[in-house]
């Protein structure tokens, strides 16, 4: 008889009907672990619900490992872990805050969206956002938008800049100033939202990616969210073509999200 599994908890996952997924576990609430699930192993709607997956996992093997690959075994037709690895996962880079805190140290609330979560920890009474790479894919994303939050520090323009989210000693994101009570701008808040943006302008930073659920407007006020597009430009007309695309973005009523291409001239969804 296999011995039974640890203790385990499916923290995130994403799912593909037609290639590999992806699970990031939680390990006798200590250890993650990063699955690959080979395309047919489980079905998708077992993948994408917690309580039903746990059980179909094969037994966590014993040796040091944090990536893991399930396929099912070519004899039995059963799953299996067909190999795993002790891997040094990439992090974020710019470690620029002085502050750090560990995920495990996080009270999680509401998921906000994907990687996105209202959070509380000890030593703050109130919640913050944690954002973070559920997966090594989306570590670059996250090293862009730290550093765009070291670029406003101290501007006002985006939420406040609390520490650097770390799991297992690498930065795979941070956490900030939770704006409660703020909703998503619409083309009645284009004053507040053209003063936000031109405050960013005038650091010389393009910021990417305007669509009105990246401005929270709270009391006549909108600040900035969603920086992972955000860079330096200094030129003028680039800066200006933002600007002038925002009373588009703020109209718009396909629930979409929107990335500016300055180059281009036009907004993809």
């Amino acid at each position: 008889m296999p011995e039974p599994n640890p203790s385990i908890q499916v923290l995130q996952v994403s799912v593909d009907e037609e290639d590999d997924s992806y699970v990031r576990l939680l390990v006798d609430d200590k250890l993650v672990k990063y699955v690959t699930i080979a395309t047919g192993v489980y079905p998708v709607e077992d993948m994408c619900f917690a309580p039903a997956l746990i059980p179909l996992l094969p037994t966590l093997p014993a040796e040091d490992w944090n990536v893991g690959f399930i396929d099912k075994d070519p004899t039995t037709g059963k799953a299996r872990f067909a190999r795993t690895a002790q891997k040094q996962l990439a992090g974020v880079t710019r470690a620029w805050h002085p502050r750090s805190i560990d995920h495990l140290d996080l009270e999680y609330g509401e998921n906000l969206r994907s990687g996105v979560y209202e959070v509380k920890f000890s030593e703050q009474p109130f919640t913050a956002v944690a954002k973070f790479a559920c997966f090594e894919w989306e570590i670059g994303y996250m090293d862009q938008e730290t550093i765009a939050y070291e670029w406003i520090d101290g501007h006002h323009i985006g939420p406040a800049f609390i520490a650097h989210l770390t799991e297992q000693g690498r930065i795979i994101g941070f956490l900030v100033e939770h704006i409660t009570d703020a909703k998503h701008a619409t083309i009645d808040d284009l004053d507040a939202c053209a003063k936000a943006l031109e405050s960013l302008h005038q650091l010389g930073i393009v910021h990417g990616d305007t669509n009105k659920h990246n401005f929270l407007v709270k009391d006549g006020r909108a600040t900035l969210i969603d920086f992972d597009c955000a860079r330096k430009d200094q030129e003028e007309a680039t800066l200006r073509q933002e600007s002038e695309s925002l009373p588009q973005q703020l109209a718009s009523t396909s629930g979409l999200g929107g990335t500016l291409d300055v180059t281009a001239g036009h907004v993809r969804t």
